[in-house]
């Protein structure tokens, strides 16, 4: 069955045009890096139907257009998909290869249709060129050395079907005795090559289409890999949920804190990750990140036998319409940062040579102590402590002995208190100590002699035996009192236990 060569070509190029139209519009969100192979495909996409409503219009217009320009029009089309996929392929541009083609038809259109007249000459001499061209596609598309996937060899088939279809134009028209009397007389080998021709626009453009789409799967599967490769390396907890509360995707680190693979926590719901405890604690969290909200909250667990702080963000991940299709989670250890803070309190109100509390915290936990014994109407001892002759002891042997002294001191003074008594370093060797709810009304006077008692054992630093005593101020609050005037009264009876002879104490009563 021979084909209307004139309505094929019409057919094609009506189908050209649209298939062109629909790619300039479906394609053009594309990537930027291929943007330019698909802009000079759609090019060449739409020059192919200018150029055959041309050579259809043969009997209608000057043969300049209908033969000249057209089949200039047709090369320049195909140079144009060629570039694109060279483009595609990642090869250097090379005008030549693009351009020295189109010249070359236009060449021999004018020459064999003005110069020495022939149809015949025509026919070969462009179907050779094109062909030349299409082989040049398939020989970017199929490269040695390059990874050749489905998609590249879906298009080189297109474009090697039509040029071998071409090549057997050129082979009939050179040997075949009776010439054909028109250019759209049909035959079997017209017949072939307009209807190939015809469904090149289809099938070339859906091998294109599906490079594009390999191309954008490659791209996906290596963001992929680079997230995944980012998130697994972070000491940071990286997932997503959706708003069935199943994870959807978790990195490495939130597997090795729950002692899984992450690959097992993807499709489980949250509950059955983490657990009822933990669960019940962030539920409200998630119904408020589901609403659209985002959401910062801390929290503390142990794992694995270590007590560990963090800070949760839940980003809720929103669609363009605005509908919450789930959240993300980033949580973050912030365990040495936390350590570091409570390390840094702990300094801010505690002696770093002795550990005990310093004079800030114990002026804090004085007024409390105070407003409690107001309120409640029971006494308040303080004592006020000075080791005798500590400059001595500091001259004499030094100021590291003279440390360890102290911290010995301080020993054996929170070794003479009930748990619920309090003992501070207020500076150099001077101590305090707060006594509550005093019972019997002695308490403080009881503590003094113990803490003498324990003194009387020899200090024994870098072999040195070191006799050391104190001297003990108490001042008892009854009622209300202020600090400034128990302190003043406990520094008044200190001053009075040194007085006296010092390694004693006394007591002032205040209120």
């Amino acid at each position: 069955m021979n084909l209307d060569i004139r309505t094929t070509m019409m057919i094609a190029a009506v189908l050209a045009l649209i298939i062109g139209a629909s790619l300039q519009f479906a394609l053009r969100d594309y990537p930027a890096s291929i943007l330019p192979s698909i802009r000079l495909w759609v090019l060449g996409t739409l020059l192919l139907p200018t150029a055959w409503m041309l050579y259809g219009l043969r009997d209608n217009i000057p043969d300049f257009l209908s033969i000249v320009v057209a089949n200039g029009l047709l090369g320049l089309a195909f140079a144009k998909q060629v570039e694109a996929l060279r483009c595609f392929m990642g090869h250097p541009d090379n005008r030549v290869l693009i351009f020295a083609p189109v010249a070359a038809i236009v060449l021999c259109e004018c020459l064999f249709t003005y110069a020495v007249p022939s149809m015949n000459l025509r026919g070969v001499t462009v179907s050779a060129i094109i062909s030349a061209q299409l082989w040049c596609a398939v020989a970017a598309l199929v490269e040695h050395g390059r990874p050749r996937h489905r998609s590249h060899l879906l298009t080189a088939a297109a474009f090697a079907t039509l040029a071998l279809a071409l090549m057997g134009r050129v082979v009939n028209e050179v040997f075949q005795d009776q010439k054909l009397p028109a250019p759209f007389a049909p035959s079997p080998m017209q017949t072939v090559v307009f209807g190939l021709a015809a469904a090149f626009p289809i099938a070339g453009t859906l091998g294109f289409l599906l490079m594009c789409n390999d191309r954008l799967y490659q791209a996906l599967a290596r963001n992929q890999e680079r997230l995944r490769a980012i998130t697994d390396n972070l000491p940071t907890i990286v997932a997503h949920i959706d708003t069935n509360q199943r994870f959807t995707f978790a990195n490495e680190y939130l597997g090795q804190l729950l002692g899984v693979n992450p690959e097992w926590i993807v499709g489980r719901t949250m509950l059955e990750v983490l657990g009822p405890t933990i669960y019940d604690e962030v539920k409200l969290h998630v119904s408020t990140v589901l609403r659209g909200d985002a959401v910062t909250f801390d929290m503390e667990r142990n794992f694995r036998g270590e007590h560990r702080y963090f800070e949760a963000s839940y980003v809720p991940d929103v669609e363009s319409g605005h509908t919450v299709r789930g959240f993300y989670v980033l949580i973050f250890d912030i365990s040495r940062l936390k350590h570091a803070e409570l390390e840094l309190a702990r300094q801010a109100q505690h002696d770093n040579l002795t550990g005990l509390a310093n004079r800030s915290k114990f002026d804090e936990l004085l007024k409390r102590a105070l407003a409690r014994t107001e309120r409640n109407g029971r006494s308040l001892g303080l004592l006020y402590i000075d080791i005798d002759h500590f400059k001595k002891i500091n001259d004499t042997f030094g100021h590291a002995i003279g440390d360890a002294v102290l911290r010995e001191f301080a020993t054996r003074l929170e070794g003479s208190l009930r748990e619920t008594d309090l003992a501070a370093r207020l500076g150099g060797d001077e101590f305090a100590v707060l006594i509550e709810d005093i019972n019997p009304s002695d308490a403080p006077e009881n503590v003094a002699r113990k803490l003498l008692a324990v003194l009387k054992r020899d200090f024994v630093v870098e072999e040195a035996n070191l006799k050391i005593s104190a001297s003990i101020g108490i001042g008892v609050a009854r009622g209300d009192t202020d600090a400034k005037s128990l302190l003043r009264r406990a520094d008044s009876a200190l001053y009075e236990a040194k007085a006296a002879g010092r390694n004693t104490y006394c007591v002032a009563t205040v209120g």
